[in-house]
């Protein structure tokens, strides 16, 4: 099985009824996953964020966290794909990880390998913008000034300033059976709002294996 996940490759990205893209990464508590390892043993809901420098996905976090029981309890597990730097997260969280995996992208392949739309350096302003004016109403303009400069401040400076710049990438929910196939693709603009943890669920009890 782990071959037939490796094979998959597609720019556009795979669709309901393919193998799911295999993948290894380190999480922020410290293991390294891989996708393959969960066929035959558990669902699998992977969600692309645009990671913890955003407010919004923050709040979405928030919202992941507080079902996360829910998501044990029918036998899925919560994989988030996030565009930050390892190291970046471990400083910005401390001792207050999110309880189920996240894993980092900072290349962003990972994001390409699934087809995750992304947008250019206009939209990417924009929406920059929309982000900070949204953390003041949420009273958080500081720490997301401080998840920013943590993630973009490190030896790759002029990388990672550029991997901000040009952060409009959508967000996706892709939801894969026990069998290792997809089952449902959700992608959605940046700072769209994305499905509730009650309705992800749904997305993997309804034909999934």
């Amino acid at each position: 099985m782990t071959n037939q996940m490796n094979s998959i490759k597609s720019s556009a990205g795979p669709i309901v009824g393919e193998i799911a893209p295999n993948f290894n990464l380190k999480t922020i508590q410290g293991t390294s996953i891989q996708l393959s390892d969960f066929v035959g043993e558990k669902r699998v809901l992977l969600w692309f964020s645009r990671g913890f420098t955003c407010p919004y996905c923050r709040g979405y976090m928030d919202m992941v966290i507080d079902g996360y029981e829910d998501f044990k309890q029918g036998n899925i597990e919560v994989i988030q794909i996030s565009p930050n730097l390892l190291q970046s997260a471990i400083k910005f969280f401390g001792e207050h990880a999110p309880p189920y995996p996240m894993v980092f992208d900072p290349d962003k392949r990972l994001f390409a390998n699934y087809g995750i739309g992304r947008k250019g350096t206009l939209a990417a302003t924009g929406l920059m913008t929309k982000s900070m004016i949204e953390a003041g109403k949420r009273r958080e303009f500081g720490k997301t000034m401080r998840a920013t400069a943590i993630d973009v401040v490190d030896t790759r400076f002029l990388q990672r300033l550029h991997h901000h710049a040009l952060t409009a990438t959508n967000q996706a929910i892709v939801a894969i059976g026990i069998d290792g196939r997809i089952k449902h693709r959700h992608e959605v603009a940046p700072l769209e709002d994305l499905p509730a943890a009650p309705t992800m669920i749904k997305f993997l009890q309804n034909g999934s294996a």
